[in-house]
């Protein structure tokens, strides 16, 4: 049998042993940079420019999409799937701004909306250009612009239904293009 010093003296050996272990010398911590800044991918910068400066010239992809109904059925369809309605309210405004106002933050040209989706803005918006494929963001742009647009040209709309839109497999496919189904 042991004697009760000895256990003493062996249960306050294996706790400074504990203490001393946890004493190492750590790294400074001004060293280890967050996971998000040890990335070295590069930032992409908006076109907004402060004012006084002269406008950005318009993406010419955007007179594809602007004002076009098959593309404008396509974005609507698209801005329910990737529930752009739980921020904007179908373009009302709630969380996020409204589309149906004068009032565009970041511009109201359909490429500059593109930019919004695909870069992001601050205090809430993300970004969606490795989620959404390009083209499908240009169809949520074009039905974007088109909640703020009042229709002034007088045009009946069409009368056939617009192609059906396949959704893609996941959100970071590059599919979910067009398919017109026979």
């Amino acid at each position: 049998m042991s004697s009760p010093c000895r256990t003493e003296a062996i249960l306050a050996a294996a706790t400074l042993a504990m203490l001393l272990s946890g004493c190492q010398k750590h790294p400074h911590s001004a060293s280890y940079a967050p996971v998000a800044q040890s990335d070295a991918a590069p930032v992409v910068v908006s076109q907004l420019l402060p004012g006084g400066t002269p406008p950005t010239p318009e993406d010419p992809r955007g007179y594809i999409y602007d004002g076009n109904p098959t593309y404008i059925a396509q974005g609507k369809q698209y801005f329910s799937w990737y529930n752009c309605n739980g921020c904007h309210s179908n373009g009302g405004g709630g969380m996020g701004p409204a589309f149906m106002d004068k009032v565009w933050l970041y511009g109201g040209r359909i490429d500059q909306i593109h930019n919004s989706i695909a870069e992001g803005r601050p205090n809430g918006m993300p970004t969606w250009r490795a989620k959404i494929p390009d083209a499908q963001i240009w169809e949520l742009a074009a039905y974007v612009r088109s909640l703020s647009v009042p229709s002034t040209t007088g045009e009946e709309p069409p009368s056939a239904p617009p192609p059906p839109v396949t959704p893609p497999p996941h959100p970071n496919a590059p599919g979910g293009a067009t398919i017109p189904q026979k």
